[in-house]
């Protein structure tokens, strides 16, 4: 066995002829969190839309504002506000529509909290899958869905351990104004409900 072992040529898992080094394979999962791409865009997603509340606190954002500020689809946008909403880190205004506040201190976010978000939107997901009539859809589909079902079983119990590391990141730090100290229950409308909410368990 030589000194460059990581570079020593790997079987093609495709079967394709092509051939995979272990530098280059460490390097492609490196680049996103579990080596899984759409789970990290999402990530990063719920966190950019989380940094605009953190970045504005403890003042509110409209629909409106967000789309200015991320560019994003106004669909998409209501999806992750009901997203947040559901697990308690966002507050709607009670008066004006489509209008939301943080439920917490900046400081006590974490990337733990949006990771949190990004797991019950799979959860949700998966839950409206399994709803559907198994009649209307090809075996095909139904196969597939199952295999996606076992594989994220699988993940689960792996999240549980990246949520431990992630709690260690506060979102404050993405606060790039001195919009002054999170207000009061007294001051704040729709006082916020207890936090931290319950963290989701896989075991």
């Amino acid at each position: 066995m030589t000194g460059k072992a990581q570079d020593a040529e790997l079987p093609d898992p495709h079967g394709v002829g092509r051939k995979f080094t272990g530098e280059s394979s460490m390097n492609a999962i490196d680049d996103f969190l579990l080596g899984d791409s759409a789970l990290h865009a999402r990530l990063c997603v719920m966190t950019e839309v989380l940094g605009q509340f953190v970045s504005c606190a403890p003042r509110s954002l409209t629909l409106d504002q967000l789309k200015r500020q991320t560019r994003m689809p106004i669909r998409d946008l209501l999806k992750l506000c009901a997203t947040l909403c559901r697990e308690q880190v966002l507050r709607r205004h009670p008066e004006q529509p489509q209008c939301w506040a943080l439920a917490c201190e900046t400081s006590k976010l974490t990337l733990e909290d949006a990771f949190r978000c990004v797991v019950s939107e799979q959860l949700e997901c998966a839950r409206a899958a399994k709803r559907r009539p198994l009649a209307a859809q090809p075996l095909a589909d139904t196969v597939h869905r199952e295999v996606d079902m076992l594989v994220m079983q699988a993940t689960m119990g792996i999240n549980q351990s990246v949520f431990q590391h992630l709690r260690q990141f506060s979102l404050d730090r993405l606060k790039v104004t001195t919009a002054g100290t999170f207000p009061s229950r007294s001051a704040s409308y729709g006082a916020p409900r207890g936090w931290p909410p319950t963290r989701l368990s896989f075991s």
